[in-house]
């Protein structure tokens, strides 16, 4: 059983459906719990997936790496993890709890 970490922060990622797989691999493969939801947004109404993260303070860089680290290059020419059609929301959690 993994030790509780308490949820200081939740982390959205709103990211395009292409890279959605491979962000959260990475992120379950280094033990971080995601919650996914398949959404529809922006200009031309494609699909998108929003990924939830509920984190420790401290894991937030973290898990923003591994995300940056495994969106591909956008349709707009950038760079993998960099500015493009990825964002990234970090929240304040006040209480969290398992029932």
């Amino acid at each position: 059983m993994l030790p509780e970490i308490p949820v200081e922060r939740m982390v959205l990622a709103v990211l395009s459906n292409d890279d959605a797989n491979t962000v959260q691999a990475a992120l379950v493969a280094d033990d971080f719990r995601v919650t996914r939801i398949n959404t529809t947004g922006g200009f031309l109404r494609r699909g998108n997936v929003t990924l939830l993260v509920g984190v420790a303070e401290r894991e937030v860089e973290t898990v923003i790496d591994h995300i940056r680290a495994n969106v591909a290059a956008g349709s707009d020419g950038a760079s993998a993890g960099s500015a493009g059609s990825t964002m990234l929301v970090v929240l304040p959690v006040d209480m969290s709890a398992r029932v």
